[in-house]
């Protein structure tokens, strides 16, 4: 005799919260960057590379140093965690993590103020070791969230990988059949 199971199917939620810490891996990879260019517009400014006037000279290895410290100080300083929530029907919402607010106030009024209700854009990258999310708020903001396995947790970047692949399928669905 043969048992028939007659439990309906379990549905599986997509629901995931993780707090997306700035990743290591990519602060290196900027520092990296930083360097290299550094290294060129110091050798322009020292006459090795190029055969340039003086003054052009020293002024493109001034202009290059300058862009590269104004562009590793507003990449390192924009990194701040994420808190990243996914409901059930792949609502997303988002919500900056302020440092001015220190977390031992006793009614902590400063978490959740930030939240955001946004979309994730077809532009988002999806990979198996990054995520890319670009996302829009409600008034047209853009948002772009790099997250990368030293981020969060093990689980979480699966979890967060499979919620944001199972929206954007979703949204192609949708797209396809309106």
């Amino acid at each position: 005799m043969r048992e028939t199971d007659c439990s309906p199917p379990i549905a599986m939620s997509i629901a995931v919260s993780a707090i997306v810490k700035p990743s290591r891996i990519l602060g290196a990879m900027m520092l990296l960057m930083a360097s290299l260019t550094s290294a060129v517009g110091i050798l322009i400014g020292l006459g090795m590379i190029g055969e340039l006037a003086s003054s052009f000279r020293l002024a493109t290895a001034a202009s290059i140093l300058i862009l590269v410290f104004f562009g590793f100080y507003h990449g390192m300083r924009s990194r701040k965690p994420i808190q990243l929530s996914i409901s059930g029907i792949g609502q997303i919402r988002i919500s900056k993590w302020s440092s001015e607010t220190p977390c031992r106030e006793s009614n902590w009024t400063h978490v959740g103020m930030n939240v955001k209700e946004v979309r994730l854009l077809p532009e988002s990258t999806l990979w198996p070791l990054l995520l890319l999310l670009r996302l829009e708020d409600a008034d047209g903001g853009l948002l772009t969230v790099p997250v990368l396995p030293d981020s969060v947790s093990r689980d979480a970047f699966r979890s967060l990988s499979v919620a944001f692949r199972w929206i954007a399928a979703n949204e192609v669905r949708s797209k396809a059949n309106p």
